[in-house]
């Protein structure tokens, strides 16, 4: 059986309980890298420096820079290639064409319903980068989606081949171009270069010329974040969820690159952000963990599916998951609300012209921030579960994607189909699709 002919499942805990997950290692990262910046001189800078707590402080930075910097990202980016893959699937159950009708037809059903579903996540994220957070990704996401979607008919071998030329492609240039520009102009972080805000209306402001920069930034941020992206979508397709013994090497060997990334970049990293190793390696760490650690997207989802493995078979036999499990998958479910709300605690704690905390904590107090903004998300969304309620950001994107009643649950049938046919097609259509037995 085909994954378009099987039957809508159980929703399986692995991406929820990822989603969840990578919020907070989301949080972790762009506290040190956004909200509450720490000034170069200060050892460590780029993930929180080396304040009051001292070793504890040492000890944070180096663990953000092996588990938070380019870890959550791409690791969403991978789950978002697998709800487009899921929501493609869900689009066929339901019926809508796929080759019997017309292709035209097909493709543009299909892909007009996943488009307005993602040009919705982009418009949000404007939003969210203009007013909340100028480090958005929602809009980057929705953007990118798009580009998937027009692949949609392509082969999964295709897709997977172009996935490694890109990454491949991106690669090289990194290293080349971090080869030669000089190592004082690398290690500028464009962190350092974010001005201090004295109001809001200049926030707002500054978020809109930032939404301006990350338009025209989009063409090198899909050629690094589009690999996983369709990494994602393949293994959705190939329903990866559900065969996880067919696929186990596989996911075994994604596993295996995140360790390497992790181990052989991103403590190296840490290590030199610390002056450990020498400073100068500090550059070109950051360089290959840009390029490398968007490989760990796919192993830590893939390490996340396989230890929820035995839960799921738990759960098939009617047992329930421990309470932070099943909290976590809460939060996964209403990532974007979970998301947004991050935004608003962050700007209300960090910035100067709210409470302008986070600055002098050092590394460990930005992770306990971070794990306190996130735990408060982490409540919020097991209230709404609690509730039976989905995420308020979720339920008004529902709405806005698919309208009042929602996706039909079956295609319309043949007569309003070849309503929306030309004459021509029509009369081919006649002869695809059966006549309906009377009832």
């Amino acid at each position: 059986m085909s994954q378009i002919d099987a039957p809508p499942r159980q929703r399986i805990i692995a991406p929820d309980i990822a989603r969840g997950l990578a919020l907070f290692g989301i949080a972790w990262a762009n506290l040190s890298t956004a909200w509450a910046v720490v000034p170069a001189e200060v050892r460590g800078a780029g993930f929180g420096g080396v304040g009051p707590f001292g070793f504890l402080d040492e000890v944070a930075v180096v663990l953000s820079a092996m588990f938070a910097h380019v870890r959550g990202l791409p690791m969403f980016t991978t789950l978002l290639g697998f709800g487009i893959g899921l929501i493609a699937l869900s689009l066929a159950r339901r019926g809508y064409p796929q080759r019997e009708i017309k292709k035209a037809l097909a493709k543009r059903e299909i892909k007009k319903a996943l488009a307005k579903r993602y040009g919705w996540l982009a418009a949000f994220g404007a939003l969210h980068a203009v007013f909340l957070f100028f480090g958005d990704i929602m809009f980057t996401y929705g953007v990118l989606a798009m580009i998937v979607i027009l692949l949609l008919g392509r082969s999964d071998r295709t897709l997977l081949r172009t996935a490694g030329v890109i990454w491949l492609a991106i690669t090289v240039v990194t290293i080349v171009v971090g080869a030669l520009v000089p190592a004082e102009y690398l290690g500028q972080d464009l962190g350092q270069l974010l001005p201090d805000f004295p109001h809001y209306p200049f926030y707002v402001l500054f978020g809109a010329g930032w939404l301006l920069i990350t338009a025209a930034s989009l063409p090198m941020t899909a050629l690094s974040l589009l690999p996983v992206m369709l990494v994602g979508f393949v293994a959705a397709r190939q329903g990866v969820h559900l065969h996880i013994d067919r696929y186990r090497r596989v996911l075994w060997a994604a596993v295996a690159v995140t360790v390497l990334v992790i181990l052989g970049v991103g403590l190296p990293m840490g290590l030199a952000a610390l002056g450990i190793l020498p400073g100068e390696w500090s550059s070109m760490l950051m360089i290959l963990n840009q390029v490398f650690g968007v490989l760990t997207g796919p192993g830590i989802a893939a390490a996340i599916l396989l230890a929820c493995e035995p839960l799921e078979k738990r759960r098939r036999a009617g047992a329930t998951l421990a309470l932070p499990l099943r909290m976590v998958a809460a939060l996964g479910k209403r990532s974007m609300s979970g998301y947004l709300a991050q935004s608003v605690l962050f700007l209300i704690i960090c910035l100067p012209f709210t409470l302008g905390v986070g600055k002098e904590i050092g590394a460990f107090g930005q992770f306990l921030l971070a794990l306190s903004v996130w735990s408060v998300t982490l409540g919020l969304a097991w209230a709404l579960e609690l509730a039976g309620r989905p995420g308020p950001f979720e339920q008004l994107h529902r709405r806005l994607s698919y309208g009042r009643d929602g996706l039909p649950q079956q295609w319309p049938e043949r007569e309003i189909i070849e309503e929306r046919l030309p004459a021509p097609a029509q009369r081919a259509s006649a002869s695809m699709v059966p006549e309906r037995p009377e009832r």
